[in-house]
């Protein structure tokens, strides 16, 4: 069905894995940012940033007190919207601030969109990312073995990919509004290792249905998995083995866990009664929030604990 996106969140969904195994090889050598030993002022700042030939701007969260070397959580903004509504309505900022172990960089999309699902082919985001992290290590001691990433609907379905494909540099992924999608196949979910991932659908969701199916938006249709194939893909991706335990309830709302996995990840879905965006429950809290208890455990193997540590 067609839908007109919100304007501050939206939706695309994710390719399929069609990589079979999750065993690993040997992880790729990262570069690893250079070192800094000072921390910029703490408070709220944009950059512009040159890269893949065009002008690119980001938002950066800096928490007062921040405890160094610092995590990296970058939090992406869905279809059509912006980095400073994503800053401004994920809760990002206020997890940073309570937890002050990481700062947040908000980028903004070329078109307001990302490299994902059959929208902006020839726009290297992957690169952009990247950037954007050795940006924020010239301000920010950091330790690039604890970078995020995160995302609303088509954000969402963007940090899919990069824990599909870049597994050897984000050490986890948490999309919200967005599970991995079977068409376009615009690349092969296969990661190089497992990874954790904690999907945070909406089982109100009618842009991006918690049962799966056809979404239409800005002249793109895309084919998506349920939130619940999306969860066992992932589970099958990282050697989840067991059932998934139920870690969290409250009538029709709940949060499923494989804590079996390899590597010691974990492979998560929170299903919220909701639709497409954010949502919140009273004694759940936000997805931002419960992110952070994931990410807070888990590490990239194979990248420094510091960017100053040679």
């Amino acid at each position: 069905m067609t839908r007109r996106l919100s304007r501050s969140f939206t939706f695309r969904a994710i390719p399929v894995a069609l990589a079979a195994a999750t065993m690993l090889t040997a992880v790729p050598a990262q570069a690893v940012p250079g070192c800094n030993t000072t921390t910029a002022a703490a408070g709220n700042s944009t950059f512009t940033i040159s890269h893949g030939g065009r002008s690119r701007t980001y938002r950066l969260h800096i928490p007062r007190n921040l405890v160094t070397p610092a995590a990296v959580v970058l939090s992406l903004h869905g279809l059509s919207s912006s980095a400073s509504s994503q800053q401004n309505g994920s809760g990002w900022d206020a997890t940073s601030d309570s937890a002050r172990n990481f700062v947040v960089a908000y980028p903004d999309g070329v078109s307001r969109q990302w490299n994902v699902a059959g929208f902006n082919p020839n726009v290297d985001d992957t690169g952009f990312m990247k950037a954007i992290v050795d940006h924020v290590a010239q301000r920010v001691r950091i330790a690039p073995n604890r970078i995020y990433i995160s995302g609303t609907s088509l954000g969402g379905g963007f940090s899919h990919k990069m824990a599909c494909t870049q597994a050897d540099y984000f050490a986890a992924a948490a999309p919200v509004v967005f599970h991995l999608h079977s068409s376009p196949q615009d690349y092969v979910c296969a990661p190089s290792r497992p990874i954790s991932v904690k999907e945070y659908a909406g089982t109100r969701d009618l842009l991006v249905r918690y049962e799966g199916g056809t979404s239409s938006v800005a002249g793109q249709t895309v084919t998506h998995l349920s939130a619940n194939a999306s969860f066992q893909k992932w589970a099958q991706l990282s050697g989840c083995t067991g059932s998934p335990v139920t870690t969290w309830s409250r009538l029709t709302s709940n949060v499923k866990e494989y804590q079996n996995c390899a590597g010691g990840v974990k492979v998560g879905l929170a299903s919220l009664s909701c639709g497409h965006g954010y949502c919140t429950d009273t004694s759940f809290g936000s997805p931002t929030a419960d992110a952070w208890k994931l990410f807070q455990t888990q590490t990239t193997p194979g990248l420094p604990a510091d960017a100053c540590a040679r």
